[in-house]
């Protein structure tokens, strides 16, 4: 994520694993970051030891502008993705 070149920005995530009763299992929900200088971000996160019952995930992220206008403004996003793979055998 990156903000604008002349506004501040905002992002968001929010991912949650969630069992076949979309009831969270557990979720990574960081605090908002608030973007000053134009520069490329990431922010990942990796889930462990969640034990047994996840069949969905819902990731939803995003931002906006600190200005406030109207159109396609705010924080800019790209490569976004969700990997699954499997657990490691001790």
């Amino acid at each position: 994520y990156s903000p604008r070149s002349d506004c501040h920005s905002q992002y968001e995530v929010r991912v949650d694993l969630l069992n076949q009763n979309m009831e969270v299992v557990q979720r990574f929900a960081p605090e908002t970051v608030i973007c000053y200088i134009e520069e490329w971000n990431e922010m990942t996160h990796l889930f462990q030891n969640y034990g047994p019952g996840v069949r969905y995930i819902k990731f939803v992220h995003g931002g906006k502008d600190l200005r406030w206008w109207k159109g396609f403004y705010g924080i800019r996003l790209t490569n976004t993705c969700v990997e699954i793979c499997p657990a490691r055998e001790a």
